[in-house]
């Protein structure tokens, strides 16, 4: 399950930001320009910088643009509210991506353990057709460490 392709624009525009690729103050393209570049609609790039400004990590100026604002000078709390539409739309915006993230984690655990199974499976079977675990750990690229953590059962 991949992430919807507004989280993942967001996600890589909260990265620039955070690291320092787009410093405070520096003016984003345009939404049609967004959306041309990442292949999207412009809708999907206005949800995306809807969760940019939820995370207080750009500003729109009606007219002028959206522009990034540092992450250190986001609000520490919650901006003001100046209707009950603001309120209602900031809550939803934050149960969506509370809900997703553990949709998120809840589908990357069942991963991993259908990952660990199959690792098993093959450990299991080159430990049958007579492979060492330390030649298995050095096939599966363990680091010197991992491999000291194997069993030394080997002839």
């Amino acid at each position: 399950m991949a992430d919807p392709a507004y989280v993942s624009i967001a996600d890589e525009y909260a990265r620039q930001i955070r690291d320092g690729a787009l410093p405070s103050g520096t003016k984003l393209p345009s939404h049609a320009q967004l959306a041309e570049r990442h292949g999207c609609s412009r809708l999907t790039i206005r949800k995306a910088l809807d969760l940019l400004r939820d995370e207080g990590l750009v500003r729109t100026v009606r007219g002028h643009g959206t522009y990034v604002t540092a992450a250190e000078d986001a609000p520490e709390r919650p901006p003001s509210f100046d209707n009950d539409v603001d309120r209602i739309r900031a809550i939803a915006n934050a149960i969506r991506r509370a809900r997703l993230s553990s949709e998120l984690i809840i589908y990357y655990q069942i991963r991993i353990a259908e990952l660990s199974g199959i690792r098993q499976s093959a450990i299991e079977e080159a430990r049958d057709r007579g492979l060492s675990y330390t030649e298995i750990g050095r096939q599966l690229g363990l680091s010197r460490s991992r491999l000291d953590q194997l069993p030394h059962e080997d002839p």
